[in-house]
């Protein structure tokens, strides 16, 4: 029973690779310019909708969220549901991308644990950028291409996080072999995924 669980993980993460490429190059072209790709905007792009496609994943299945709210009314969202997406095995979001990058487990954590600990706080950054602007970025291009991409390349909403950091890893390698310092590269991909993971639209 575990061997065929294992080759079905195998088949279904293969196949949802062989659709991640037309995501990962379609992301390419969003950021590019007569000057090249912007490689550092598409990883954090990509990390954002990793860490949004967890969330989703989880509204779709009715898991469960642990709520926080700020003090001037704002509300993230936490819980077992989310970190499984997010990070708790090889085929989650930062598991693909740590598969990828060597990058201590310790720091994961504290990556995540830094950005619960600052939430409310009206200086908070996501990789430089203002949560907002990413998560409203994030947000319209899963809308935009949730029907003719995702649901099309997935047959349930837990690969819908699979999917995507599919394609973040993919372009997390790319950056590494152009030159992006690989712990920065990694440290951005796992502040952005975890960063939108916890955010809804009263989240602001």
């Amino acid at each position: 029973m575990g061997l065929f669980r294992k080759n079905s993980e195998e088949q279904m993460v293969k196949r949802l690779a062989g659709n991640a490429g037309n995501i990962t190059n379609m992301f390419y072209q969003m950021f590019s310019s007569p000057q090249g790709v912007d490689l550092t905007r598409v990883l954090i792009f990509a990390a954002g909708l990793a860490g949004h496609a967890c969330h989703q994943a989880v509204k779709a299945e009715h898991g469960d969220f642990a709520v926080v709210k700020t003090t001037d009314g704002r509300t993230f969202y936490f819980g077992d549901s989310v970190n499984q997406y997010l990070f708790n095995s090889k085929t989650s979001v930062i598991g693909l991308c740590t598969a990828a990058v060597r990058f201590p487990g310790d720091d994961v954590l504290k990556i995540i644990a830094d950005f619960s600990q600052s939430i409310g706080a009206k200086e908070q950054k996501i990789c430089g950028l203002q949560p907002e602007y990413l998560y409203r970025q994030v947000s319209q291009c899963w809308e935009g291409i949730f029907h003719n991409m995702t649901d099309r390349y997935c047959n349930s909403p837990s690969e819908w996080p699979i999917l995507f950091g599919i394609v973040l890893q993919n372009i997390l390698i790319k950056a590494v072999q152009v030159g992006a310092p690989e712990e920065e590269a990694v440290r951005f991909a796992i502040e952005a995924a975890a960063a939108i993971s916890k955010m809804d639209q009263d989240s602001f």
